[in-house]
C-alpha cells in the first residue's frame, strides 16, 4: 500500500487507486443513443466498444449539470462521474426519458471504479481484457467491465468493472494500491474538469475547457443547451477558462472555494475552484480563472489568505 507521496513528480511508476468518489449510471434500452444524442454535448453517434466519450450534460440555459466519460458495455451506455456532479444531473437526464424507449439504472453496488498506471497494471489488463488500449479514450469492453486509456498527462487507464471484474482484479495481490489523491493530481494535470455539489450548474463548458478536450461536438444536432453553448464559441463571448495552480505546501481546500487576485494594493474575487488534491508537500487544483490569466500568476484562498497558488501550464491550447 502506498500511503504517503510529497509531490506529483514523485508518483510511482506503478499503482492503483479505487475511485469510490466516482459514480455509474447506466443507460439501456433500444433507444438509449438518440435520447442521450439530444442531452448531451458529445457526439453520442461517435461511442463504440472501442472508444469513450468525454461530456458534459447541461441545462437549458447552457449551465453545466455535471461532466461525464461515457463508455459502450453490454448494448448499454455507462456514465461514469462524480457522485456530487451525478447527483444533480441524473435527475434531469431522466426527466425527458418517459417520452423514449430508455432505462436508467444507477445502482453503482455491483460496479466499482479504478485508476492506475504502470506495467504491473497493464499486465492485469491484459489478463482481464485479453489486450491494452493503446491511445487516448480507446476502450476495450467484456463480462469484466470497460477499460480506458487516457493519454494526459502520462498513459494511464480507467477500469469499470463488474463483480466479476473486481474478483478477477482481487486475485493480484502484486499491485501497489494508493489512494485517490494520485488520480486526481493526474486529472487536474490533464486540466480534466469535473463537476461538485458546489459547482454543478454554475458554468457553461467554455469555462472549464470543454471544448480544448474534445468534451464538445459543434456539428452534432441539437441538444439541452446547445444555443448557449454555440453561441459562447461562435460570438466569442467567454471571458473565463479553466487553469492548473500549484501550491508549495499542504492546504486544506474544496471544490467551491474562492480564489482572489493581487489589483494594486489589494486584492479581489479572481476565480473558484473545481477540483483539489493534497499531497505531503505541494497541492494542485483546477479553477475558473479569466482566460486571459497568464502562467506564473499568484493567486490566494480568499478563506485562508496566507495560502498562495501559482498558475502553472495548461497541456492543452485554449485556442
Amino acid at each position: 500500500m502506498i500511503n504517503t507521496i510529497d509531490t506529483a513528480d514523485t508518483l510511482p511508476a506503478d499503482f492503483i487507486c479505487r475511485l469510490d468518489d466516482l459514480q455509474i449510471l447506466k443507460v439501456s434500452g433500444e433507444e438509449r443513443i438518440k435520447y442521450l444524442q439530444g442531452q448531451v454535448t458529445a457526439d453520442m453517434t461517435s461511442l463504440s466498444s472501442n472508444e469513450g466519450l468525454l461530456g458534459c450534460h447541461c441545462d437549458f440555459k447552457g449551465k453545466a449539470w455535471n461532466i461525464f466519460y461515457a463508455l459502450e458495455h453490454d448494448e448499454s451506455v455507462l456514465f461514469v462521474s462524480h457522485k456530487e456532479g451525478a447527483a444533480k444531473s441524473t435527475p434531469e437526464l431522466k426527466k425527458y426519458g418517459v417520452f423514449a424507449k430508455v432505462e436508467f439504472s444507477d445502482d453503482t453496488t455491483s460496479w466499482a471504479c479504478f485508476g492506475g498506471q504502470g506495467a504491473q497494471l497493464e499486465a492485469v489488463i491484459t489478463q482481464l481484457f485479453a489486450d491494452v488500449p493503446a491511445k487516448d479514450r480507446q476502450t476495450l469492453s467484456n463480462e469484466n467491465g470497460v477499460v480506458m486509456a487516457l493519454g494526459s498527462p502520462q498513459m494511464r487507464f480507467m477500469l469499470v468493472l463488474t463483480e466479476q471484474g473486481q474478483a478477477a482484479l482481487a486475485a493480484h495481490d502484486e499491485l501497489q494500491y494508493a489512494p485517490g489523491t494520485l488520480w486526481e493530481v493526474q486529472d487536474i494535470k490533464a486540466g480534466i474538469a469535473q463537476l461538485r455539489t458546489a459547482t454543478s450548474n454554475e458554468f457553461v463548458p467554455q469555462m472549464m475547457n470543454l471544448q480544448a478536450v474534445n468534451a464538445i461536438s459543434f456539428s452534432k444536432g441539437c441538444y439541452m443547451g446547445q444555443e448557449v453553448v454555440a453561441r459562447t464559441k461562435f460570438l466569442g463571448k467567454n471571458k473565463r477558462a479553466a487553469f492548473v495552480l500549484k501550491a508549495e505546501e499542504a492546504v486544506d481546500l474544496e471544490a467551491g472555494d474562492t480564489l482572489e487576485i493581487p489589483v494594486g494594493d489589494n486584492w479581489r474575487r479572481g476565480g473558484t475552484v473545481l477540483r483539489c488534491a493534497t499531497l505531503s508537500t505541494e497541492t494542485w487544483l483546477l479553477a475558473v480563472v479569466a482566460n486571459d490569466t497568464e502562467v506564473g500568476t499568484n493567486m490566494r484562498l480568499k478563506d485562508q489568505p496566507n495560502k498562495v497558488f501559482t498558475v502553472q501550464s495548461l497541456p492543452y491550447s485554449l485556442e
